[in-house]
């Protein structure tokens, strides 16, 4: 009767949620998003893309891997943890703080300036950072050993696809073109300005700078810094580079200002772009042009998308470009922890942080269904995920495709 007792409350404790699993092997990921602050109106899109496929793994049976030692197939599950950095630099380390004091094995999230504020703590702890939805930075960069990345190099460099699609597509007088860039004011960002930077890299490819003008996270008018670049400054484009909310008041500060998008070309980088915009403000926004990172069509990696947004509840308005690229951080995520653990086994990916490092800080290419090209670690010197951006225009309430997809440069001591 004891015997029989016995095995009754061994059934009902293995019952309990996290009890049944507890000596399966797993691999711990911190997911730092931004739901909340001055960068939810992008952060919301792209925190669900990536939230939704790490949960989706871990309640499909995690990561699948081949033993190198055995030549099996083996599978460690995937534990999430996730928190709202709301886009604040105490409240991101707070989270990274508690990732860390419950096991984490890498942190993954949203945002150049949250990741920044983590990026010392990261290498000090040997705890692998991946800010995906982030641009580079000198604060971010200068900790070593590296255990910090971003998806992008420095947000001056991330401008140069679009400089160059402009140049090649749109501009078509025997002068140089007069390019006038317009940047959200946060640390991570404020390396647009330095010195010696952007005017080089312009003159380089055959332009001139018109203005650098630094506008606040939140705004409700942007007419001051529009009139400097186009009437004082003489702009034939303007490089945006800042968040949807903010794209509102520029379209619309456009139209009432009289700015002829005929003749001044406004780009829109991704995370101040996406098609929310089509419905918010869809008169104002015809004749912009936008950025966008990754395929939102005719490609077969967005079955898996679709599959994952439909498991986690999604409507299809929700899976907008800047959710894809989300997701793809996330897939980035499981290729490198898939790579480290057919590299070097379970226990000593989750020893410490040493081999996903060096997978990630090298991440070699890996095809993404087409998601977007060569998503890869090509300078690993200065290691950055995505190499190639496309640009869209707003056109009759839908993203027509104005050209292929343009290389992003690196530019010589934008990380000095």
């Amino acid at each position: 009767m004891r015997g029989k007792v016995c095995l009754v409350l061994l059934m009902c404790l293995l019952m309990i949620p996290g009890l049944a699993s507890a000596g399966e092997k797993e691999i711990v990921v911190g997911m730092s998003a931004t739901y909340t602050g001055g960068l939810a109106a992008i952060g919301k899109h792209v925190s669900d893309g990536m939230v939704d496929l790490l949960r989706y793994l871990g309640a499909h049976g995690g990561i699948e891997y081949k033993d190198s030692k055995t030549g099996k197939m083996e599978k460690v599950g995937l534990k999430v943890l996730w928190e709202d950095n709301q886009y604040n630099v105490a409240k991101a380390v707070a989270a990274y703080k508690s990732f860390k004091a419950r096991g984490a094995d890498m942190i993954t999230g949203f945002g150049s300036t949250p990741g920044e504020a983590c990026a010392a703590s990261a290498s000090r702890d040997k705890l692998p950072y991946l800010a995906w939805y982030a641009y580079a930075s000198p604060a971010g960069y200068a900790p070593k050993p590296q255990y910090y990345w971003t998806l992008l190099p420095t947000v001056g460099e991330s401008t140069t696809a679009m400089i160059k699609w402009f140049i090649k597509e749109q501009w078509k007088l025997d002068r140089k073109p007069r390019i006038g860039f317009m940047t959200t004011n946060i640390p991570s960002w404020r390396v647009m300005g330095k010195e010696g930077l952007m005017d080089k890299y312009l003159e380089s490819v055959g332009a001139e700078l018109a203005g650098i003008e630094f506008i606040p996270v939140i705004v409700t008018d942007l007419s001051i810094p529009l009139n400097r670049l186009v009437k004082d400054n003489k702009a034939d484009c303007i490089i945006h580079s800042g968040i949807l909310s903010d794209t509102v008041v520029l379209a619309k500060d456009l139209k009432r200002l009289g700015i002829d998008l005929k003749q001044v070309t406004v780009i829109n980088n991704a995370s101040a772009w996406d098609e929310s915009l089509l419905t918010s403000i869809p008169q104002e926004v015809e004749g912009l042009y936008g950025e966008l990172f990754n395929a939102t069509k005719d490609c077969p990696g967005l079955e898996r998308v679709k599959t994952v947004a439909k498991w986690a509840g999604r409507q299809e308005s929700e899976i907008t470009a800047n959710y894809i690229c989300g997701f793809l951080g996330s897939w980035v995520v499981e290729v490198g922890l898939t790579r480290a653990l057919e590299k070097a086994g379970y226990e000593a990916v989750t020893k410490d942080g040493q081999v996903i490092k060096e997978t990630l800080g090298t991440l070699a290419r890996y095809d993404y269904g087409g998601l977007a090209p060569e998503v890869e670690v090509k300078y690993p010197e200065e290691p950055y995920f995505l190499n190639y951006s496309r640009v869209v225009e707003a056109k009759g309430g839908k993203f027509v495709p104005v050209g292929d997809w343009v290389a992003v440069d690196p530019i010589k001591g934008a990380l000095e």
